[in-house]
């Protein structure tokens, strides 16, 4: 469990702001336009101006016991470089060296890469600040370049160091995993995300997963032939995940084909879409498949209006039956 909340900034915050920002050590790692001494005024002044921004927020509180104890946000880069944000962050020293900051920067990068057009993530370190090199170095921010004399603090002129963390690197850290017992909640909250609900449209109600024609596509799921399940994880938390059942009991899937095919099951939540990580599921599960568990093929039920229809296209899915607004695709193995 988290030590920590990150959330948008409350006027209820200003008096836990000053109380932890107000400290030279603090200031001494920032620059000069953040407060010193910090007052309750410039704290109310700078979350004033914060909840005016446009949304999605780009400033952040870290939360500790209910309190506003540290802060992390982007300055979203303009122009040419507005593919790239620059990210500050400080947090009260009664907290350093708790892993909090390391794992705050992980949770705004992946905030700020699922939802602005960013590109690449960027922090600039004075050269004497070790702790901070070491915060991104294990958020997963490589050090670019080391820019000398590039400026000055308390009169002294020092390097700085550009460390930086690009989105195709981000991606790179998925990691996938098989299913187990106490993922059962998990697979229910996935299954509600893999029914195809249109851009705009009314949200389907929750409970709609435990209709029969729904539920029995994770019903006991580890208990029967051809159960099979993956998971994707970004920074220790679940993203997506995909499945396969074989369907051929009283209450068949919408893409069953016969008793010795499984059918696919594939949802990513919605922050984490149109970033691959569907086709990183579908293209593991299906080599897995394949490769290790013995079937020569394997089924889906897709929603014609689905922009995933292409995704299984160019993956090798094949339209073998028209059911309404859905397409039966059938992958074979080569």
């Amino acid at each position: 469990m988290k030590d920590y909340v990150l959330r948008e900034w409350r006027l209820s915050d200003v008096a836990s702001l000053a109380e932890n920002a107000n400290n030279i050590a603090i200031w001494n790692n920032l620059r000069d336009y953040f407060p010193h001494p910090y007052t309750e005024a410039d704290g109310r002044q700078f979350i004033e101006m914060v909840l005016v921004k446009q949304k999605p927020t780009t400033d952040m509180a870290i939360v500790i016991d209910g309190k506003a104890v540290g802060g992390i946000g982007l300055i979203l880069q303009t122009d040419v470089e507005r593919i790239s944000a620059e990210m500050g962050y400080w947090l009260g020293e009664n907290y350093w060296n708790r892993g909090i900051m390391t794992e705050a920067i992980k949770e705004m990068v992946d905030f700020a890469f699922t939802n602005f057009s960013l590109l690449k993530i960027y922090a600039r370190v004075f050269d004497f600040n070790i702790a901070s090199h070491k915060v991104l170095q294990k958020a997963g921010f490589e050090r670019e370049a080391v820019l000398k004399q590039a400026a000055i603090k308390n009169g002294k002129i020092m390097d700085e160091h550009y460390y930086s963390l690009l989105k195709s690197q981000w991606l790179g850290q998925v990691t996938y995993r098989l299913f187990r017992e106490e993922d059962r909640p998990l697979l229910e909250e996935l299954l509600y995300e893999a029914i195809f609900q249109p851009e705009g449209a009314e949200p389907l109600p929750r409970d709609i997963i435990q209709k029969p024609e729904i539920d029995v596509y994770i019903r006991d799921f580890g208990n029967r032939r051809g159960d099979f399940c993956l998971f994707a994880e970004l920074n220790g938390k679940t993203v997506g995940g995909a499945w396969l059942r074989i369907l051929d009991g009283e209450i068949k899937g919408y893409g069953h084909i016969d008793s010795q095919t499984p059918e696919l099951a594939i949802a990513v939540f919605k922050r984490y879409r149109r970033l691959g990580i569907g086709r990183g599921l579908m293209n593991n599960i299906t080599d897995l498949t394949f490769n290790s568990r013995g079937y020569n093929q394997i089924s889906l039920s897709v929603n014609k209006a689905n922009q995933a229809v292409n995704m299984y296209r160019k993956s090798g899915f094949e339209v073998v039956k028209e059911c309404g607004q859905d397409y039966i695709m059938v992958l074979k193995k080569e």
